[in-house]
């Protein structure tokens, strides 16, 4: 009498394609928080109620004034299309970060003049001295285009 053993069928059933995970999206936003819920734990509630990452890339708090907060969500579209319109109720103005920073490296002098102001880390000067863009960690904030001497950033809309 041969038996399978449990290792097998763990395999079989992490092989099927079937039940692989659905594809997690990243959203990047604005928020702008009326005086009344500054002080609402909002990465708390869409941890726990919808189960979306949230990565808070700058904030500008004034309890009890208001607040603004630019963050990436992470999460199933679902959840996080859910998540936003619970956000939405809660009286927070939401925008979409749709705009992306380009750079024209041909004119780029490498001064790291931008990696300066970046605070959220995305350029950095490589070992060589050459400038390097890291996207995803990008806020769209637009230090780097003042900074430049040479006019080489640009923003997309």
């Amino acid at each position: 009498m041969a038996k399978k053993s449990k290792s097998n069928d763990e395999k079989n059933i992490n092989a099927n394609p079937s039940s692989a995970q659905p594809l997690r999206i990243r959203k990047r936003i604005v928020l702008d928080f009326p005086p009344q819920v500054v002080q609402t734990p909002l990465t708390y509630i869409l941890a726990k109620e919808y189960d979306v990452a949230s990565n808070i890339l700058r904030a500008e708090i004034a309890p009890e004034e208001s607040g603004k907060l630019v963050m990436e969500m992470d999460g199933l579209p679902d959840m996080v299309e859910k998540a936003l319109g619970r956000i939405k109720e809660m009286g927070i103005n939401v925008t979409e970060i749709a705009r992306k920073v380009t750079f024209n490296m041909d004119k780029c002098i490498h001064c790291g003049a931008c990696v300066s102001v970046c605070l959220a880390g995305a350029l950095k000067l490589d070992k060589d001295y050459h400038l390097q863009f890291i996207e995803p960690k990008c806020t769209v904030c637009e230090m780097c285009v003042s900074a430049c001497p040479v006019d080489v950033v640009e923003i997309d809309i």
